[in-house]
């Protein structure tokens, strides 16, 4: 099992991505918010690895690995490892390229969605934590 203090970390990092994604929606900033939306995913997804052990080396690899140690699994809900992978998608294509216009009402679903995915991550590393026996603080 990961080091507690470190997903602890991964998980206030991200939420702090969050944060930044709702301010940037609201200030009309819709390819960063969905930029910050990604990346408080991908901390996330970072401590569901961590919590295995398992260390990544890129975006792919992160969402595979996501994909085969908690969805196949039924740890995560595979609506999640779906949003993981789309938002990925949409954060390289704005990042990346002169995209289409986005509307505020996609960037709120994607924000939504990202919270949702922070969150069952977050439940996933607390069950470790709750489960731990109290000689083990």
């Amino acid at each position: 099992m990961g080091d507690q203090s470190v997903i602890t970390a991964l998980l206030r990092k991200s939420h702090q991505r969050l944060d930044a994604a709702r301010i940037l929606c609201t200030e009309g900033h819709h390819e960063d918010a969905i930029n910050r939306a990604y990346y408080a995913m991908y901390l996330a997804a970072l401590a569901l690895l961590h919590r295995k052990g398992v260390e990544i080396k890129s975006h792919a690899g992160l969402i595979s690995a996501v994909g085969s140690l908690y969805v196949k699994t039924g740890e995560l809900p595979p609506e999640h490892g779906r949003a993981l992978n789309l938002i990925e998608e949409l954060r390289e294509e704005v990042d990346y390229t002169i995209c289409r216009e986005i509307m505020r009402e996609e960037v709120v679903s994607i924000i939504t969605k990202a919270m949702d995915f922070v969150m069952c991550a977050e439940l996933i590393c607390a069950e470790d934590y709750t489960n731990e026996s109290p000689s083990s603080h």
